[in-house]
């Protein structure tokens, strides 16, 4: 089990070892215990950025997700790499009916969830398959703890 973080903002600042073990939690639920992932916070600047290069869109999304195609059946799988903008989620966290750190939380089971094959935009059928493991999945390990430190 591994998850790579990193975030670079300066005027938010998060409980990293809670959010992997939040993290290693989603992959558990979901089924892939031993699979690994890397998980990025990012501001608005650069998920602007992510979704322009790589989606043609010209402002900043929620979250990312970008799997990685496993080669061959190695014990651990690298699933690929979730980038967050903490500033979005934190300010549509209300229009969710969430707290910033439950909003956090069902942004990384939504991103983890892309690296697992689901794709809401494929069809009406597989957006309801994702939203139903996404409850659940949030169900489960709700209450969090919190991941927010400060918002600056």
């Amino acid at each position: 089990m591994a998850i790579w973080f990193h975030t670079h903002l300066r005027r938010m600042s998060v409980r990293a070892k809670t959010i992997q073990r939040v993290t290693q939690s989603i992959l558990e639920q979901a089924g892939h215990p031993s699979d690994q992932l890397s998980l990025s916070l990012v501001g608005k600047t650069r998920m602007r950025s992510l979704n322009r290069k790589y989606r043609g869109r010209e402002y900043p999304t929620d979250v990312l997700a970008f799997p990685m195609e496993s080669l061959g059946k190695p014990t651990a799988v690298f699933l690929g790499d979730v980038v967050i903008c903490l500033p979005v989620a934190v300010g549509q966290a209300s229009r969710f009916d969430n707290t910033p750190d439950q909003e956090i939380l069902r942004l990384l089971i939504h991103g983890t969830l892309h690296l697992l094959g689901y794709d809401h935009e494929r069809s009406q059928r597989e957006a309801t398959r994702m939203q139903r493991k996404e409850r659940a999945i949030f169900q489960t390990l709700s209450p969090i703890p919190p991941l927010l430190a400060s918002i600056g």
